[in-house]
């Protein structure tokens, strides 16, 4: 779960930067990509879906996996400076 939570604000950011209009191609474009994201994982968006519903009812849980996915994003910031 902490990759790919990784890996989606990784695609946000990414496509934050892209500006483009309207929202809703920017929502289209992130559709896309989150797709591609759930193939490499071999997971389907529902499995996510109830991933993410088991840990938000497990907010202790959940805060562990997101301390690791923050972890983990800025080590991956410091590779880049």
């Amino acid at each position: 779960m902490v990759k790919l939570m990784t890996e989606i604000h990784i695609l946000e950011a990414k496509i934050h930067t892209m500006h483009i209009n309207p929202s809703d191609s920017t929502q289209e474009v992130y559709a896309h990509y989150e797709k591609l994201l759930f193939i490499d994982f071999k997971i389907k968006r529902n499995q996510y879906e109830h991933s993410m519903n088991y840990y938000m009812d497990n907010p202790k849980e959940f805060e562990k996996i997101y301390e690791a996915v923050v972890d983990t994003l800025l080590l991956r910031e410091g590779r880049y400076k």
